[in-house]
């Protein structure tokens, strides 16, 4: 056997290394074997540095999933404040922060959504006390709701700004409201139209329609009393002077309808009597005199001011034509005590038979859930003609 290094005559077989150049004859002799542990010298590096890689991906990996989920309740989070939901934001930031505790950007958030939460408690407190009518203690609170909320930038106050501003309208309306119920006549309350250029545009608006009621509650009043004492002409005119700014009323028109109604029929009735023509009405007559006109339904609802709206429906279960239908009216409270009565008229004027028509009425500052008891419903039966 020759040194495959130098080619020197290898005498004796059992030698590990070469007598002439001193090279290793395993590596000669046995190829395979030491082949195997010269893989093994570079394999095994190899395979440390794949079970390493391989732990930081599975940790990367498990790491980016936890980082998906947070940033997804955040982002959930943060569209559900947005639209008013700051409950359910906290849930899900909470939700967020059990994963990512140290998430200083949730938890920040967190802050602010609790402070929204609390301001808007403070806000409804706002509310209540314009329900009281407390307006001067209810700007005061709500400036000092508007100087904590001015001193955040976050987009998360943009639903609680808003609320804000239509609180702060209510405030305004309901201080002007409250001027507004003490005037009563049409030129006390024109005056007051005269005043809103002042004022921004929602806030004007709600105004002009408080007034705008306020005219059809007086005009109808002030007619109703000159109707009791057959004044019809006076009637009339206390609902031009409403019409000139509420044009086309459906009330009043209807109302002013009746009162040319009634002042014919009157006047037909007067002249009747003078030539005394008036013949017995007839069964059918009679009952159209007193069970033609039927009521229906009445419904109340008290606004966020106070005041209960009153509407309710006739039907005309008679054979003839009724018009100029009257309904007296009690309003009561809970207890029973009188807190109103008055009259009002159904629209449209003329109901044919079997046709339903409505009335409304508003009872100011009740300020509490009432009731209406109908007491007593006339009309007028359309004239025969022939």
């Amino acid at each position: 056997m020759f040194c495959t290094n130098c080619g020197a005559n290898i005498v004796v077989k059992t030698a590990n290394y070469c007598s002439n150049c001193g090279k290793e004859l395993e590596e000669q002799l046995h190829p395979s074997s030491y082949k195997k542990k010269k893989i093994l010298v570079y394999l095994t590096p190899c395979l440390s540095v794949l079970l390493v890689s391989s732990g930081l991906f599975l940790t990367h990996t498990y790491e980016s999933k936890v980082n998906a989920k947070v940033l997804n309740f955040q982002e959930k989070a943060e569209n559900a404040a947005l639209s008013g939901e700051y409950n359910k934001a906290l849930s899900l930031i909470n939700t967020g922060l059990s994963y990512r505790s140290d998430y200083s950007v949730l938890k920040k958030e967190k802050e602010i959504v609790e402070s929204v939460i609390d301001l808007n408690q403070d806000l409804n407190d706002v509310e209540q006390k314009i329900l009281n009518e407390q307006f001067e203690d209810a700007q005061k609170e709500l400036n000092t709701i508007k100087r904590q909320v001015d001193t955040t930038t976050s987009p998360l106050f943009v639903k609680l700004t808003y609320e804000i501003d239509q609180v702060e309208t209510s405030v305004k309306v309901g201080a002007m409201k409250e001027e507004i119920n003490q005037l009563t006549t049409i030129d006390e309350l024109a005056a007051k139209l005269s005043t809103l250029y002042s004022l921004e545009v929602q806030e004007a608006s709600e105004i002009k329609q408080q007034i705008y009621k306020k005219m059809v509650s007086i005009s109808a009043s002030e007619a109703e009393s000159y109707l009791e004492q057959k004044h019809f002409n006076k009637a009339i005119n206390s609902v031009e002077d409403a019409l000139q700014y509420v044009v086309n009323n459906e009330k009043l028109l209807s109302l002013k309808d009746r009162i040319n109604g009634e002042k014919t029929a009157f006047e037909v009735a007067e002249q009747e009597r003078i030539n005394k023509a008036i013949q017995v009405a007839k069964k059918e007559e009679q009952m159209n005199l007193t069970k033609a006109v039927e009521l229906v339904e009445t419904k109340v609802n008290v606004d966020k001011y106070g005041d209960a709206y009153i509407k309710g429906s006739v039907k005309n279960n008679g054979t003839q034509s009724v018009h100029s239908i009257v309904i007296e009216f009690r309003v009561l409270s809970e207890k029973g005590s009188v807190l109103e009565e008055g009259k009002t008229n159904v629209f449209p004027n003329k109901l044919q038979p079997g046709q339903a028509g409505e009335f409304e009425h508003i009872s100011y500052s009740t300020k509490e859930k009432v009731m209406v008891e109908v007491t007593n419903i006339s009309w007028l039966l359309e004239e025969k003609k022939g």
